[in-house]
């Protein structure tokens, strides 16, 4: 749901082919009202311009609708972003200046497992009252240019971590470096040591994004 006709479409074309079926599209609050909800469902909230009344009541609505729903907010700006103020939205998952499909699935994924999930990108300009740090255990930043590089990664970990965004299974790791599935699993072990995350989904987010930035 957004305002904003130019980020709907691109959000819209991200999920093509995803696995996940879009129900309903919507402007704004004022037309959600019409539109039936069920089953495990997650709202995108598109947000532009720091409109941040606007946004709360999207969100406010689509609580009321979704009790048991999740809700992603994507923020779309040329400008400052006051994170503070954005995060006090509460979204499950809240993505800045997205620009790439296979990070918004990958975000999607993890915010049907019940994590909340932070991503931005190096270019993001944030005002002074943006948070110094996450309080919450259950909220990941999975974007964060203080985190560790791709570099700080052996040549062969560095390898495993692009298999796992790229989707592929521990099986077919092994079987592409001619590698056992038990030292795959050593490896990713290290992985998920050094780059701070907690599971396989996290780190193809976390090598993603490293990929983006470099490229």
């Amino acid at each position: 749901m957004t305002t904003s006709a130019l980020l709907k479409e691109g959000i819209t074309s991200f999920l093509q082919k995803a696995p996940y079926k879009i129900v309903a599209t919507a402007a704004g609050s004022a037309e959600l009202p019409r539109i039936s909800l069920g089953g495990p469902t997650l709202a995108i909230v598109g947000m532009e311009n720091e409109n941040l009344d606007e946004t709360a009541e999207n969100i406010r609505v689509l609580r009321s609708l979704m009790p048991d729903g999740k809700v992603a907010l994507v923020v779309g700006n040329n400008g400052a972003i006051d994170v503070r103020r954005v995060l006090a939205l509460s979204p499950d998952a809240c993505i800045f200046n997205l620009c790439s499909r296979d990070i918004l699935i990958k975000i999607l994924e993890l915010t049907f497992m019940d994590q909340r999930v932070l991503v931005w990108s190096d270019s993001t300009a944030m005002t002074a009252s943006a948070p110094a740090s996450k309080t919450s255990s259950n909220t990941h930043d999975l974007a964060n240019p203080a985190a560790a590089s791709l570099t700080s990664l052996s040549a062969r970990e560095r390898q495993i971590a692009i298999s796992l965004a790229q989707g592929k299974s521990n099986k077919a790791i092994a079987r592409l470096y001619n590698l056992s599935e038990a030292t795959v699993k050593v490896h990713l072990k290290a992985i998920l040591r050094k780059t701070k995350t907690h599971n396989r989904t996290q780190v193809a987010i976390w090598t993603i994004q490293r990929l983006i930035e470099h490229s």
